[in-house]
């Protein structure tokens, strides 16, 4: 039974934390660091109808674009944020159609769920999808295949600050944002808390720090990279 038991837990992580591990150490198949000047924002898990407008109005008051990794049955219920996105010069890229793990997802159930994203966003906008970005950033056996198969580029990233929890927001936010500057550098925050383990306001909190980033990255010159250029330095 012990042996069964070993077997079992070996392959499980085969298929998830091992890939996940090795991709994100070695960058192998997806973008991490993006290779343009500056700093490219990317935001997660929505559109939300309380904080994705408000977001959209700092990024418009700072002139900066964005790439949003929607939730695709999110961005079927509020198609009027997606557009504006897609008006205002952002790019949006998928999060699955659900937020279900990919850990959790057989290659077939994790293809679905994409190919539905896909769908999904490409009626909405009536144009193509080219970024992908796995729930969680998990990675599965399955993840690259399916990239592929869609057309589809993962898209990691060089700073992840735990922007869902509060009290992250109210103490260390503002420091790691600038302590991760650099040309390269792909930042990923959440517009949406919705999901388990999140504080359904914090993007409340994350919004006010940004703010403040913005504010003070720009009068020292900070660039932002505008993902349109980088996808069109890279064929898409």
């Amino acid at each position: 039974m012990k042996k069964i038991l070993a077997a079992a837990v070996g392959l499980a992580a085969a298929y998830t934390v091992i890939p996940t591990v090795f991709i994100r150490s070695t960058s192998y198949g997806i973008v991490q660091n993006n290779g343009m000047p500056g700093v490219m924002l990317t935001f997660d898990d929505g559109p939300n109808p309380a904080y994705t407008p408000q977001l959209l109005d700092l990024l418009k008051q700072y002139e900066i674009k964005a790439i949003f990794f929607v939730v695709a049955e999110k961005a079927e219920r509020y198609p009027e944020i997606i557009k504006r996105m897609q008006q205002e010069g952002h790019v949006i890229g998928l999060h699955h159609y659900t937020h279900k793990n990919s850990y959790r997802l057989s290659p077939i159930g994790l293809y679905k769920e994409v190919a539905h994203a896909k769908e999904v966003v490409e009626n909405l906008t009536q144009s193509k999808v080219a970024l992908y970005r796995p729930t969680y950033g998990h990675i599965s056996l399955a993840t690259l295949p399916v990239s592929r198969k869609l057309n589809l580029t993962p898209v990691m990233w060089t700073g992840i600050f735990g922007d869902w929890k509060i009290r992250t927001c109210q103490t260390t936010l503002l420091q790691k944002l600038h302590a991760k500057r650099q040309d390269g550098a792909t930042y990923v925050l959440h517009d949406c808390g919705q999901n388990p383990g999140a504080d359904d306001t914090a993007p409340a909190y994350m919004l006010h720090q940004l703010s403040q980033f913005l504010q003070q990255a720009t009068l020292e010159g900070q660039q932002f990279t505008d993902p349109k250029a980088w996808l069109e330095k890279n064929g898409h």
